[in-house]
């Protein structure tokens, strides 16, 4: 620690009674600490004149310290006639700053609490400046006067790299993207049931082409069978009303993370996955009201307990006797169906969370 008593030289502007009293009480608390402070108001009238005073002042101080007020920029910017000593003082900063191109280690800016950044002069915004009314701040600037920084501790080890930790990531191709795309399934859905009640109901997803239909089912069967046993696949209808879209409802395809979750458990390198990422399909179906082959559908399905998936086209050529077509060899059987209401599902944690975001409410179907 540096026991030579530091010289700091105060420029300021009269503002008003008040602040050159402030102006005072700063200078005294720091000579009560050992500052030697310089201040106009400790003298009468200086034997050389005010010029010169001022002029060795802020040469010969350890530092100048510079009370930032808007009247004190003001007369250094020459926007206030008043204060020819600030305009004196601050030609002589502004010269010993040039001089020492502009590398300052010695004029330090100050505010009270009710200074401003913007009433610092420009050539002194680069330096740290310090609010003395503020005990923390004031106490940084009485150990810088001193002469006295943090002790840097000594220069240690550098941390060995850490071991990588592993994350495998398992990608489920049940609802694999590419075939989802390539099918191009968006003409909708349709359901179809018999008249006698012998057989039970069946949702169909209805697709460009039949050839696409049948090549993404053929896909699904490879991995869930004819007959989805496990009801790893996930089927959704999801009605109500949803921000920017008209009157329908969803029609989700997905899978049902607990079964998947029991495939990856029973592979060789279960241990090692610790993250699962599925894939979701889903087509917003418009209709006016309640759709009245949805009412039949969930009928059909509440006395069978059971219902069919299947790929199909639309006929629209206006040629054909049926409206569509069905490929009951591509057919899936399917046990379990979920019903929802769009308001009560979650915006987070949830299977279909992502209905509720901005990106769906507001996409074009």
């Amino acid at each position: 620690m540096k026991d030579k008593n530091p010289t700091a030289f105060i420029s300021y502007s009269h503002d008003s009674k008040e602040h050159q009293d402030r102006v005072l009480n700063l200078a005294n608390k720091l000579r009560s600490e050992g500052i030697d402070c310089l201040l106009d108001q400790y003298e009468d009238s200086p034997p050389e004149g005010w010029p010169k005073w001022m002029d060795r002042g802020v040469k010969k101080s350890d530092f100048v310290l510079v009370v930032c007020t808007k009247t004190y920029y003001d007369r250094v910017m020459g926007d206030d006639e008043k204060g020819m000593g600030i305009k004196w003082e601050s030609t002589l900063i502004y010269q010993q700053l040039y001089n020492a191109g502009a590398n300052n280690t010695k004029f330090i800016p100050i505010i009270f609490s009710d200074g401003e950044f913007e009433h610092i002069p420009e050539p002194l915004q680069g330096a740290t400046f310090y609010n003395v009314d503020d005990k923390e701040a004031f106490d940084k600037l009485y150990w810088r006067l001193r002469g006295v920084k943090t002790e840097k501790p000594e220069l240690g080890k550098l941390r060995e790299l850490p071991e990588k930790e592993r994350k495998t990531l398992f990608i489920s191709e049940l609802i694999k993207q590419s075939d989802w795309e390539k099918a191009n399934w968006k003409n909708g859905v349709g359901y179809l049931w018999a008249e006698n009640n012998e057989n039970p109901p069946v949702l169909i997803l209805f697709f460009e082409t039949m050839k696409q239909g049948q090549d993404l089912f053929l896909s699904l069967m490879n991995k869930i069978g004819q007959e989805d046993k496990s009801e790893r696949l996930r089927v959704a209808i999801i009605e109500g009303e949803v921000p920017n879209q008209k009157s329908g409802y969803f029609v989700v395809i997905d899978e049902y993370l607990n079964e998947t979750e029991k495939i990856v458990n029973s592979m060789e390198d279960a241990e090692g996955i610790q993250f699962i990422a599925v894939n979701k399909r889903f087509h917003r179906i418009f209709v006016d009201g309640e759709s009245p082959s949805l009412k039949k559908f969930k009928e059909e399905y509440d006395k069978f307990g059971c219902y069919y998936l299947a790929p199909g086209i639309q006929n629209n050529d206006g040629k054909s006797q049926r409206p569509f077509e069905v490929d009951y060899d591509s057919m899936i059987f399917k046990r379990k169906i979920e019903y929802r209401n769009y308001d009560e599902i979650p915006e987070f944690g949830d299977p279909d969370s992502i209905l509720k975001t901005k990106d769906v409410q507001n996409y074009k179907f």
